[in-house]
């Protein structure tokens, strides 16, 4: 009996006793193991999902533009100088186009014109009306230049000489801006691509727009300077007046 009962203590003890707390903390960790994997994709998918909209990217942004991204600022204030610099050349072509009584030319940059009106309040217009708005400038450019070149066919009177000289200093005003763009253009020549672009944070519009300005602001500036020195010439040739504003662009975007 004695042994009997020993076999039965022990078994009790090692066989019977044991099992009991071993498959109650099996559970419990096995439990807490579960709870864990569940919540730690939800953790990883909650960060993945807010990288994809801009927040919790650390420190992408800082290393980007210290690897020489343009700062998107940098984008911006080109975009809205150049903007701003053809609503002054656009201007003053109407003005002259329409003091040598061209006034369908003058209706061509007129139109021009109103294609910025889009871009008030910081709005940036795609590269296809950028391309429109370089285009319509040349066309009226090299209308001006012909008619200059022709001369008047009648005197010019008071009033369109007062025209002209307005135009003379809206464009001189417009060409003066335009050279400005070459700060603008340096701090961001040196990632002017759409990858470097966009990995700095830049808006996917205004990084097209300023590729497209960097590209075409320096021909357009040639352009301008031409139609510029030989309206002055047109002007001093017919007695009219010459604001300081045209001489000094000249000699300055020279």
């Amino acid at each position: 009996m004695t042994d009997g009962r020993t076999g039965s203590f022990f078994i009790g003890q090692f066989t019977g006793g044991p099992i009991m707390p071993n498959r109650s903390s099996r559970l419990a960790l096995l439990s807490a193991g579960i709870a864990f994997a569940l919540s730690a994709p939800a953790v990883s998918n909650a960060q993945l999902n807010l990288q994809q909209f801009g927040f919790g990217s650390g420190k992408s942004e800082p290393e980007n533009n210290a690897n020489g991204a343009a700062q998107p600022s940098a984008l911006g204030s080109l975009v809205q100088n150049y903007l701003g610099a053809n609503q002054q050349v656009l201007a003053g072509q109407s003005s002259l186009a329409s003091a040598m009584g061209m006034s369908s030319v003058a209706g061509q940059a007129q139109s021009a014109a109103g294609l910025l009106s889009g871009a008030s309040g910081g709005n940036v217009p795609s590269t296809s009306v950028l391309s429109r708005l370089g285009g319509t400038q040349q066309s009226v450019s090299q209308s001006l230049l012909q008619a200059m070149s022709r001369g008047s066919v009648t005197p010019p009177t008071a009033a369109s000489k007062q025209t002209f000289s307005d135009g003379l200093a809206s464009l001189g005003q417009g060409v003066k801006q335009y050279a400005g763009l070459q700060s603008d253009l340096g701090s961001v020549k040196n990632s002017m691509n759409m990858s470097s672009l966009l990995q700095a944070g830049s808006n996917p519009g205004t990084a097209q727009a300023a590729t497209y300005i960097a590209q075409s602001a320096p021909g357009q500036l040639q352009s301008l300077m031409q139609t510029l020195t030989q309206a002055v010439q047109y002007a001093q040739t017919n007695g009219i007046s010459v604001p300081s504003v045209a001489t000094s662009a000249l000699s300055g975007a020279r």
